[in-house]
């Protein structure tokens, strides 16, 4: 796909297929953002677009998630929603929220990243703990898991140096030989692996 802006496309325009772009970061906006949302899909045509939503999200949109649903199928879009999930009960309690009455409940396809930077294994999650994720796989939704990055000291050479992350694997990146080595071998194939997932719910909805 057309690659336009944001650091995640920046990121990932490797994986390929995706336009990234429109940004719904106005919180305590929802009106004014589910316009501005309605206007850049009219704009941007019959193409694949990624929509960044800030973190509290929920907080101003799941009111009017059913709107944004209507607003991309009117324009002939199918809506998939990736929820980043926090590990601790308050988290799971937002997450629940969303699915029985916002917008990760609002699209017909969903899924769920467990970012392991936060907790090792998606087992040690509240919400799977809790038997929510019984409850979530139940409507049919996805999952996946985002791989942590170790050590802090590599973290921040990564998160400093622009472009995508595959670039960082090879010889000429501003990484040591030890840290490409286990930034390419360890690291990058398991992000893919979670990137794939995704890719494959935007193209292909919840088969496989």
């Amino acid at each position: 796909g057309e690659l336009v802006q944001a650091d995640g496309g920046m990121r990932w325009h490797d994986i390929g297929g995706v336009l990234w772009g429109v940004d719904l970061n106005r919180a305590g906006a929802a009106e004014a953002a589910v316009i501005k949302f309605a206007e850049a899909l009219d704009k941007l045509g019959p193409r694949d677009i990624v929509v960044n939503l800030p973190s509290a999200a929920g907080d101003t949109l799941d009111e009017l998630a059913g709107l944004l649903v209507e607003a991309g199928e009117a324009l002939g879009h199918d809506t998939r929603v990736f929820y980043s999930l926090g590990h601790q009960a308050t988290s799971t309690k937002t997450a629940l929220r969303s699915l029985q009455s916002g917008l990760l409940g609002a699209a017909p396809q969903r899924c769920i990243i467990y970012p392991l930077f936060l907790q090792d294994d998606p087992e040690r999650f509240d919400f799977v703990r809790s038997g929510a994720r019984k409850e979530y796989l139940a409507t049919g939704g996805l999952e996946a898991a985002m791989p942590a990055l170790r050590p802090e000291e590599l973290v921040n050479k990564v998160l400093a140096t622009p472009g995508a992350f595959s670039s960082l694997a090879k010889p000429d990146s501003p990484l040591t030989f030890g840290e490409r080595l286990f930034f390419g071998r360890q690291w990058l194939p398991k992000a893919h692996d979670c990137m794939a997932t995704l890719v494959n719910v935007i193209e292909g909805g919840n088969e496989g």
